[in-house]
């Protein structure tokens, strides 16, 4: 029985010669009782010695244990010579090979050196039969060298003539040391190839910057020409299914995103663009958008068959339209202006080649082949929407309203949709009639309604609301004149005039 004390006032061990607690300072009174913990061991004799012997003797194996890892370690080669001398030269080159052929995987070989290994330790069985070797074609004969004496010279030809020394093939010099920082910028490249071959080419072309070399500038051509893509075969016809693209921002992640909604379902499909806006349809399916990104901002376009491409350069190039024939594009930048003056471009989808036209923004193209844009005259007193003649360039004021924006062509081209805040206590959609002349409100809500687009049949007007507290897109029927809630797009939509949207009357090929 033993016995351990303890202190009373914080549980700690202690000593009976102490008066005071070591751990907690308290004072000890040995007169009183103390707390007292007893062990008890209730085994058998005979267990408890031989659990005694069995630790002993654990403890041994581990100092022999030990003392024979050091003794291996520090003459391991008078281990081997001992070893050596135990079997016999012939034996311990036998066990060396066998060793060697079972670390490489050779299982015959290894059998048939440590069997004779055996049968040198006094095993006395039959030498194991070699494995076949395998058979293996006889060298070529090496061919004997002849000596053949050199020509006569000729008489004609003088003794004192220098003879021809041989000419000798300079060995290439070694390819020079391609820079890390290169090497990663191919490596990108090559693994944005596939999907964004602009991305791509922007990286090959940073990667050429540093390191002039033909291989690097032949990948970036034919990058460039991926990029700029193949619109000589005809696009695949649209499926009949009508398909919004809006819109939408992630507040955790804090950047713009393009979804897809199609008319019968009742939830958007995921983000399949992120850090994109401004979406608009083409005529066989594929989406033109603006794309905000450090390395590639700018227009790209998203093929029927996924691929992205990358139209123009400009980080202020935004708002997109197509052109009536499906291979030109109108935007609106500032990328020439000095004094942040919007102009309109016209951008060429096959050759990627920018022409401006006039100054303004927001432009719209008709099947028809006009344009209608916001702007002012030269000396920017007159301020509306306008229209423009590609061909001539001539422009014609529409309204005299400066807060007319965002126009939208009909589909048949008679009305033209707009937002405007200077017809109303806050900003609301109206429709221009282009045979009267009539300006025409759709729905003059107090919240904030803008951005419209046309449905394919040219019977109603989506519009980006926020008259339910959330941005949605409604849809105003020019039948009954009513708005109808179609599909929410986000809580909340910083700078929601830059947002935009196109409804389609084909789907979205994934």
């Amino acid at each position: 029985m033993s016995h351990r004390y303890v202190c009373s006032h914080c549980g700690k061990p202690i000593s009976p010669v102490q008066n005071h607690c070591p751990h907690c300072g308290a004072d000890i009174d040995w007169q009183k009782a103390v707390g007292r913990v007893v062990h008890l061991d209730y085994r058998p004799a005979a267990q408890r010695r031989r659990a005694r012997r069995r630790k002993r003797l654990l403890g041994l194996a581990l100092l022999l244990g030990m003392g024979w890892l050091l003794v291996w370690g520090w003459n391991r080669e008078a281990v081997q010579a001992r070893w050596a001398a135990h079997l016999g030269p012939a034996a311990y080159q036998d066990y060396e090979l066998g060793v060697a052929e079972l670390k490489a995987g050779n299982l015959d070989q290894a059998r048939f050196h440590l069997g004779r290994v055996l049968n040198a330790l006094g095993n006395r069985r039959p030498d194991p039969t070699p494995p076949p070797t395998p058979y293996t074609l006889p060298p070529p004969p090496i061919a004997t060298p002849t000596f053949t004496p050199p020509p006569a010279p000729s008489p004609s030809a003088s003794p004192l003539a220098p003879t021809p020394e041989p000419t000798h093939r300079a060995s290439p010099s070694p390819a020079p040391a391609i820079h890390p920082t290169v090497t990663a910028l191919i490596q990108q490249a090559e693994a944005l190839a596939d999907k964004a071959p602009c991305a791509a080419e922007e990286l090959m072309s940073q990667a050429l910057s540093l390191s002039d070399t033909p291989d690097i500038e032949a990948r970036r051509q034919e990058l460039d020409a991926r990029c700029r893509g193949v619109f000589s075969s005809p696009l695949p016809a649209p499926p009949p299914l009508q398909t919004i693209l809006f819109t939408t921002y992630d507040t955790r992640a804090g950047r713009y995103a393009i979804r897809a909604w199609s008319l019968g379902s009742r939830l958007p499909g995921p983000p399949f663009i992120e850090g994109a806006m401004q979406p608009a349809w083409g005529l066989h399916g594929e989406v033109i958008y603006r794309y905000d990104d450090a390395i590639t901002p700018g227009l790209h376009l998203r093929q029927t068959d996924g691929v992205i491409q990358r139209i123009t350069k400009g980080g202020e190039d935004s708002h997109p339209r197509w052109g009536p024939d499906g291979r030109q594009a109108i935007f609106t930048s500032v990328r020439r202006n000095a004094d942040q003056t919007p102009w309109l471009y016209l951008v060429d989808i096959a050759t990627r080649s920018v022409e401006a036209l006039t100054p303004g923004q927001n432009a719209d193209w008709s099947r028809d082949g006009r344009i209608v844009f916001h702007g002012c005259d030269a000396g920017g007193e007159r301020c509306g929407l306008w229209l423009l003649d590609p061909v001539t360039l001539q422009r014609t004021q529409l309204t005299d309203n400066p807060a007319d924006n965002s126009p939208a062509w009909s589909p048949d081209g008679r009305f033209i949709a707009f937002m405007s805040s200077g017809r109303s206590e806050s900003w609301d959609v109206f429709l221009l009639d282009m045979e009267t002349g009539d300006i025409i409100p759709t729905s003059l809500h107090p919240a904030e309604d803008g951005l419209p687009a046309w449905s394919p049949d040219g019977r109603a007007v989506a519009l980006l609301s926020n008259r339910a507290g959330d941005w949605a897109i409604y849809a105003w029927s020019l039948d009954d004149l009513t708005a109808e809630r179609l599909i929410p797009v986000a809580a909340t939509l910083p700078n929601w005039q830059q947002a935009g949207f196109d409804w389609s009357a084909g789907g979205l090929n994934p």
